[in-house]
Order: structure tokens, then C-alpha cells, then sequence
């Protein structure tokens, strides 16, 4: 007979499973728009690819996050700091080149 705590695992699982899943139909069926996700938000709009590292650096920390998670569910995985690192980085990198894009130019002498 199955004691409490994998009675909880299990439905845990299931409803990070089904909210993944109503996630994902919800994006395939255009209802959670994903439009400019991946584009700059001024100028001209062209691809972004500080959003990209910061979108692949933020699903990379969260995979290797779930998979120890999976590992062992009796007790919250430490983050390493090699990954503090990296998301830190990320976000630096971001935020840099986004107040290096938003900077007034200046104006041009007559």
C-alpha cells in the first residue's frame, strides 16, 4: 500500500504534467501568444539575440534544476554556484546591452 508521501509525489507530478500540457496547447493553438518573444522591443523590432541567451540560459538552469529534483524528491536540490554564475551572467548580458540600446544619442552639432 502506498504511504502519503508518494501518494503526494504522484500528484504533484501529474499536476505539473497537466499544466505543462495545458501550457503547451495553449501556445500550439495561438491562445498564449508567443509573437515578438524573441524580438527587440524598440527600434525596428529585428531579432534579438540577447533575448535568445537569456531564454536558453533560463530553460538550461531550470531543466538541470527539475532533473536533480526528479533525482532525489525528498528534499530541494541545492543550486550550484557554477549556475548562479551563468543565470547572473545572462542577465547582466541582458540588461547591459538593453541600457547600452536605450542610451540618448547625442545630438549632432550644427
Amino acid at each position: 500500500m502506498p504511504d502519503l508521501t508518494d501518494l503526494i509525489t504522484w500528484e504533484v507530478a501529474l499536476f505539473l504534467l497537466a499544466m505543462f500540457g495545458i501550457v503547451a496547447v495553449q501556445i500550439l493553438t495561438g491562445h498564449i501568444s508567443t509573437k515578438g518573444l524573441l524580438m527587440k522591443k524598440e527600434g525596428d523590432r529585428s531579432f534579438s539575440p540577447e533575448r535568445v541567451q537569456l531564454l536558453l540560459a533560463t530553460l538550461a538552469a531550470a531543466f538541470e534544476y527539475v532533473s536533480q529534483l526528479l533525482k532525489d524528491p525528498t528534499h530541494f536540490p541545492e543550486v550550484s554556484q557554477n549556475w548562479l554564475l551563468l543565470f547572473g551572467g545572462s542577465h547582466a548580458f541582458y540588461l547591459g546591452r538593453r541600457f547600452y540600446l536605450r542610451r540618448p544619442t547625442q545630438a549632432k552639432r550644427s
